[in-house]
């Protein structure tokens, strides 16, 4: 598993904070947004991050020596400054261990303790898009966001489906919306507000600013509106769901 960390991110809205990168073959077979000619592809898939720059960035990574190994980069994070706000993925997921009986892929349990305990005392977030029908999925991201300093959002691709996580009460949700979805007044069919990141609606906003997606105990789902290459197709996709 290899990864390649920015100390100091150049993207607008994130801000010029830490940022990671993981290698595409992180990503789980259950994403709906991974290509169906796998992960990082731009073919036919609907991820942002496997278009422009950074997905010419991503699917280097782990080949010709792009990346470091995953022991190495959680020391970096470790060394990182007590209380420092860091994004751990603008493009991949957490490290995958294997595929269980029933197609599912399963974390790796042992490196993402690692990732957590490397992070705690920090103010590090990620997001993740694998199954959480899987006990074992469930149970590594409980205990992921036990940990003072790492917190995990788990990726709806729906409002029912954002209700059905947050039902499941391990972690805090964030929901991918159309392009074209009001900016406020956004729910869940059980009447969970939903807030549109606010660096998506705000021209002067930022991650470092908002940190909205670090706080592991908030009330409301983070929308994120369908953006890049791909957001008008992935948009109708999202419209009939």
């Amino acid at each position: 598993m290899h990864v390649t960390l920015n100390m100091a991110s150049g993207n607008r809205k994130v801000g010029a904070i830490p940022v990671s990168t993981t290698e595409a073959e992180s990503c789980p077979s259950s994403c709906p947004l991974r290509s169906p000619h796998g992960a990082g592809n731009a073919k036919d898939g609907d991820c942002y991050a496997a278009f422009g720059p950074l997905g010419m960035h991503w699917r280097k990574i782990g080949k010709d020596g792009r990346g470091i190994m995953w022991s190495l980069f959680c020391k970096a994070i470790k060394r990182l400054p007590k209380g420092q706000l860091w994004r751990h993925n603008q493009a991949g997921d957490l490290p995958k261990s294997h595929t269980d009986t029933k197609e599912r892929d399963i974390l790796d349990a042992e490196k993402c303790f690692e990732l957590s305990d490397a992070s705690r005392g920090k103010r590090g977030w990620t997001y993740t898009h694998y199954d959480m029908s899987s006990p074992l999925n469930r149970a590594v991201v409980a205990e992921m966001n036990d940990v003072d300093g790492m917190t995990v959002n788990l990726s709806a691709d729906s409002l029912s489906e954002a209700d059905e996580y947050v039902d499941l009460g391990i972690g805090p949700v964030c929901v991918t919306l159309p392009k074209d979805a009001p900016h406020r007044g956004n729910k869940t069919p059980n009447g969970l507000p939903v807030v549109v990141c606010p660096a998506q609606t705000q021209d002067d906003m930022d991650c470092v600013r908002c940190k909205l997606c670090e706080y592991k105990d908030r009330k409301s789902i983070v929308g994120f509106l369908a953006h890049g290459t791909a957001s008008k197709r992935l948009s109708k996709k999202l419209a009939g769901a």
